[in-house]
């Protein structure tokens, strides 16, 4: 595990770093864009740098800085580089899904069907869908009790994340109906564009308005961490931006 590089890609989350301060990781994605002909990062000297393709950024620290084991997020490189102890604290904590790294989740799908158990399937072939869209979950508590919370808006087969999800999710979701149904934060936008599908859209509670107006949801930490990261314009998710600029606060999904 290269944890100079991994550190220093820790940089990139909801920010700009500047060329200075990613020199290890500028190196190495120099030279993997170079060998593999593709452009995922823009690194200039004495300027801000910028991920231009979130899948490939998540790709490259996979096999530059884990020795092709799987890393799909900030949390699993947060996780990866904790101590030992306190990674093992954190998968045993099964109520903190952002902050577990298990590798057996790296190849395998979580997909629920109505009010089912969630199964783990490896065999992406035995996931038997209607013709509804798949609502994809950002967050573990939420994804627990998922049923409960979406059923009501038409939703009845759902695809856990864990944020930036894993390769064997994204690929699957590929060719997929989604909807997404993500924190209403900054970092929901960009976890939203790293995805293809056949279609997607973002799930915007009927209620959300209410949320955002309510101080007892309000995230103003978060948001204040997460500002440098807010992009001014979206052709889909404008109306998010403009609640996020309304009440300089985000709401994470549990609340609901």
């Amino acid at each position: 595990m290269n944890k100079t590089l991994l550190n220093q890609a820790l940089k990139f989350k909801n920010n700009f770093p500047t060329y200075s301060q990613t020199t290890h990781f500028n190196e190495l994605a120099k030279q993997y864009q170079k060998e593999n002909d593709l452009y995922f990062v823009e690194l200039k000297l004495r300027h801000k740098s910028k991920v231009l393709d979130w899948e490939i950024f998540f790709i490259f620290l996979s096999e530059v800085g884990y020795n092709g084991k799987i890393i799909s997020s900030f949390e699993d490189i947060e996780c990866l580089l904790a101590p030992t102890t306190t990674r093992q604290e954190n998968i045993e904590n099964t109520g903190d899904s952002k902050s577990r790294y298990i590798s057996v989740f790296d190849v395998v799908v979580i997909f629920q069907d109505a009010n089912e158990e969630p199964k783990l399937y490896k065999n992406l072939d035995e996931i038997i869908l209607n013709d509804t869209p798949i609502l994809a979950v950002e967050n573990g508590e939420t994804f627990l009790h998922i049923y409960d919370v979406a059923s009501k808006f038409g939703y009845d087969q759902y695809i856990y994340l864990g944020g930036m999800s894993n390769r064997a999710t994204r690929e699957f979701l590929k060719d997929k109906n989604v909807t997404f149904f993500l924190d209403y934060d900054i970092e929901a936008i960009r976890i939203y564009d790293s995805f293809e599908c056949r279609s997607k859209s973002f799930f915007k509670h009927p209620e959300i308005e209410n949320y955002f107006t309510s101080t007892k949801y309000q995230n103003e930490e978060l948001y204040r961490k997460q500002l440098s990261a807010l992009p001014t314009k979206h052709d889909e998710l404008q109306w998010l931006i403009d609640l996020i600029n309304q009440y300089s606060a985000v709401i994470e999904q549990e609340v609901f």
